[in-house]
């Protein structure tokens, strides 16, 4: 199954009348969730994820102990949920053993700040679940009991910092910052915890951005054959003179969205805000660091946690920060819409396998199958196309007559798709692109794709 999104036209070969927005996850207000008040969550980090075994959600993060100085301000803490909203400190006293504890929900010590969370299928169960601190990676079987691992990284680095596996490499990807206090992002190679490679640069802020931005982090996402990166902007304060020249107290922190096929090469696509601070005063109203994205099982929502604030950056003050999470439907980071009156797309030649074409679409939709030049096919025309008119996540289209794609099976077509009033945010299907050659070897000749691909999809 291949899975296209629309960060980019680089799949398309017609776009008319039709503009790409960025989408907007909706806050949950019921999800806004505070620790005890001598924590401060504004840096919480939060990982979150489903433990099958005892049927419950899961959140393992960390909080600043506040009007706390020295190496024990910050504490590593679980909670738990029935339904990923609603969250009570899970008491670890009688399960895991803390040096110096001061709270009933702590499940490791140490300094150093963790970040993200990991559910690491490759490794054995009692380091399945990976969580990484500033320069060592964490193991549990559950959450709740943790170990020392490995470390990832020589020296010292703030957070945040992410895995994930890359399949089309065959290696962990470690994500994170080359060093103290420089906002870049960077990624490290491992096959097993012990060995990493050096850092490669893959994303900095650009001259697209505001004057001074500094990218403090981005979270990665393997979504279906794509690598989708949810990048923090930090909109720094105006310098005070007679401070350090770096920015750390005051300015706002959003979101905009990246993307890759390789998890090497990253682009940015629209600038777009795709989760914004909220109202002054409100929870999100100064900062909002997205961390963790989980599918719903459920309804198929993707929801998105992250630890926020009221204040902007550098202050903790009590009640300061909170755990937010937010709702976006499935594949809602772009899509592709048209303008007043229709408009239409067209895919590059594909190579149709077998099976049916898969729409995530709102609105108003008819299909097309061209062959590979753009000629309608007969029996394929927006004419014989039966109309959508709703929201479904996976509508198929079929032709009069009961026609469906699947019957064009092993041939080279090209699909277009006619939108009024209406979103495309992803299409799914058996299918490859083709590539010039490949398409004219296989007119010619009728010889099948090889199968080797150099780029994703």
């Amino acid at each position: 199954m291949t899975t296209l999104l629309f960060f980019d036209d680089h799949f398309l070969g017609v776009r008319e009348n039709v503009i790409r927005g960025v989408g907007k996850p909706e806050l949950i207000p019921e999800s806004v969730s505070y620790d005890d008040d001598r924590l401060n969550t504004h840096w919480a980090y939060p990982g979150v994820f489903f433990d099958e075994k005892d049927a419950v959600w899961r959140m393992v993060y960390q909080a600043k102990v506040v009007n706390s100085t020295g190496w024990n301000r910050g504490v590593k803490l679980l909670a738990e949920s029935d339904d990923g909203l609603n969250w009570r400190a899970r008491d670890t006293r009688k399960l895991v053993k803390v040096p110096r504890r001061r709270f009933p929900h702590q499940v490791a010590h140490g300094p150093g700040e963790w970040c993200g969370i990991y559910i690491d299928q490759h490794a054995p169960p009692d380091e399945r679940i990976k969580k990484l601190g500033e320069h060592e990676v964490w193991a549990s079987p559950d959450g709740i009991r943790w170990k020392h691992l490995s470390d990832w990284r020589p020296n010292v680095a703030d957070a945040p910092m992410f895995a994930v596996w890359n399949e089309e490499h065959g290696k962990h990807f470690v994500y994170g910052r080359p060093a103290e206090g420089d906002r870049r992002w960077t990624v490290r190679q491992t096959g097993d915890w012990q060995s990493f490679t050096d850092p490669l640069l893959i994303l900095q802020s650009d001259g697209h951005d505001e004057p001074l931005t500094d990218l403090y982090g981005m979270p990665v996402l393997p979504y279906e054959g794509w690598y989708i990166g949810l990048v923090w902007l930090y909109h720094g304060a105006a310098h005070v003179p007679g401070a350090l020249p770096y920015k750390f107290h005051g300015g706002k922190v959003d979101c905009q969205l990246a993307y890759s096929h390789n998890g090497i090469g990253w682009q940015r696509t629209l600038r777009d805000t795709f989760i914004a601070n909220g109202d002054p005063g409100t929870p999100t109203g100064g900062c909002v660091y997205p961390t963790s994205i989980v599918r719903r099982p459920d309804t198929d929502d993707l929801w998105i946690y992250a630890c926020a604030s009221v204040t902007e950056h550098g202050a903790t003050p009590k009640r300061g920060g909170s755990i937010v999470a937010y709702r976006m439907r499935k594949d809602g980071f772009v899509y592709l819409a048209s303008r007043s009156g229709a408009g239409r797309i067209a895919t590059k030649p594909l190579y149709w396998q077998r099976g049916e074409l898969q729409l995530n679409v709102q609105g108003g939709v008819r299909v097309q199958i061209n062959d590979p030049r753009g000629y309608p096919i007969k029996g394929y025309t927006f004419e014989e196309c039966k109309q959508f008119s709703s929201d479904d996540l996976d509508w198929r289209p079929k032709w009069a007559g009961g026609r469906k794609l699947n019957a064009l099976k092993g041939k080279a077509i090209q699909i277009a798709i006619e939108l009024n009033n209406a979103r495309l945010y992803a299409m799914r299907g058996d299918f490859r692109v083709l590539g010039i050659r490949e398409m004219l070897t296989f007119e010619k000749t009728g010889e099948k794709p090889s199968g080797v691909r150099r780029t994703r999809p």
